[in-house]
């Protein structure tokens, strides 16, 4: 999936919203899990859903957990919830050690101050709106008149006070979606865990929802851990993204600084940096094939020759130009010539050129000459230091 012009805004003003937040004195800490692993047997094979897992939540952040099916991030978060026991490690919350695999030490979850919002919403189809969302208060014996108070008050807050009559199936997904997490926040958890929450939603009311979860954040300034496998939606929504792969934490940080610089190859390409290609070091350059890839210089640091190296650049970043390359004694760009292949409608309605760069796809959003039609000669170029170079799984700077 690539980023969105709007999706790219949006990231921009939470950036804004983050450096205000990181500027307060520094808030307690919500959740610590240490070398947290699950391992467990399926048809007689051993999986480690979850290796060494150390991660610090603090009061009021939301953190978003990044990754692909079986990378381990569901069972990272039933780990946290108490619905699942890890194998290894601990898990403290607000100072409480609920988890350690040493001690022996296992907190139910009704015991452990956490909301839960399902995937599925996992709402009681018997039961009204209201008697949905109060629930979790009768479990805990607060008196009718309160709960009453809290439920009409939490509905409010998220525009389903005229919903507290009405059965589940009688609500839309956007509706359900609202309904589940006003009956995680209703008892004010210490912490709020999201499982794919807005994954069954169709694509404009996703958007609409992101958006609306970002402002009850921001207004009730909960503590949130949120899972998903759509990168738009962890960089526009967390102040934190931490991204898995097979069971371990890959990268975390802030979404502008996950975005920009992923650490591996792995992390660009989940990422949706499409533009990749194998490339050699010679002299100080970049080489293709045997061709210069315009007169990028680089440090010492890298041996000349240097075997398994890819080259990564986001479409956003491409410029396309209508000829050869011309070399014009910058230092700063990288260059590679090829064919159009086609040219496509990309997101935001702009075009997308495809060029053929010796059989492999790279994309363009900048053209730089005008009406590039398929079969042209045409050269990519973009400066070098919105390119990404990578030996092995090591990010190198250029």
């Amino acid at each position: 999936m690539r980023i969105t012009a709007e999706a790219q805004a949006k990231q921009a003003v939470a950036m804004n919203e983050k450096a205000k937040h990181d500027a307060q004195p520094t808030r307690a800490v919500a959740a610590t899990l240490a070398g947290v692993g699950k391992t467990f047997t399926s048809k007689g094979r051993q999986v480690d859903a979850l290796q060494g897992i150390d991660l610090t939540v603090r009061e009021g952040e939301y953190v978003v957990v990044l990754g692909p099916s079986g990378c381990g991030k569901s069972t990272l978060i039933r780990c946290i919830a108490g619905l699942e026991s890890p194998t290894a490690g601990t898990i403290e919350l607000g100072g409480k050690t609920v988890y350690d695999a040493e001690r022996s030490i296992t907190t139910s979850m009704h015991k452990r101050d956490v909301g839960m919002v399902f995937q599925n919403y996992a709402l009681w189809p018997h039961m009204t709106i209201q008697k949905n969302v109060a629930y979790p208060l009768k479990m805990r014996r607060v008196p009718n008149a309160e709960r009453v108070k809290r439920v009409a008050e939490v509905l409010e807050v998220l525009a389903c006070d005229h919903l507290a009559g009405r059965l589940p199936a009688e609500l839309s997904g956007g509706q359900q979606q609202r309904v589940a997490l006003a009956r995680a926040l209703v008892y004010e958890p210490a912490l709020l865990l999201l499982d794919e929450p807005l994954s069954n939603l169709d694509a404009l009311l996703k958007v609409s929802l992101r958006s609306e979860l970002l402002r009850l954040h921001r207004l009730l300034g909960y503590t949130g851990i949120h899972i998903t496998h759509d990168q738009e939606e962890a960089l526009e929504m967390g102040d934190r993204v931490v991204l898995m792969r097979e069971g371990k934490i890959e990268q975390m940080g802030p979404p502008e600084e996950v975005y920009r610089r992923p650490v591996s190859p792995y992390a660009a390409n989940f990422l949706g940096v499409r533009n990749r290609v194998k490339v050699t070091l010679s002299g100080g350059h970049l080489e293709h094939n045997g061709r210069i890839l315009g007169t990028t210089k680089l440090t010492n640091r890298i041996p000349s020759g240097q075997e398994g190296l890819e080259l990564f650049v986001r479409a956003r970043d491409t410029h396309v130009v209508r000829g050869p390359a011309v070399e014009d004694g910058a230092s700063d760009q990288i260059k590679v010539e090829g064919t159009i292949a086609q040219v496509v409608l990309g997101d935001g309605g702009r075009r997308q050129y495809v060029v053929d760069i010796g059989g492999h796809f790279w994309y363009a959003q900048h053209p730089e000459s005008e009406g590039l039609t398929p079969g042209e000669s045409v050269h990519v170029r973009v400066q070098s230091d919105m390119a990404l170079l990578y030996q092995g799984d090591n990010l190198i700077d250029l």
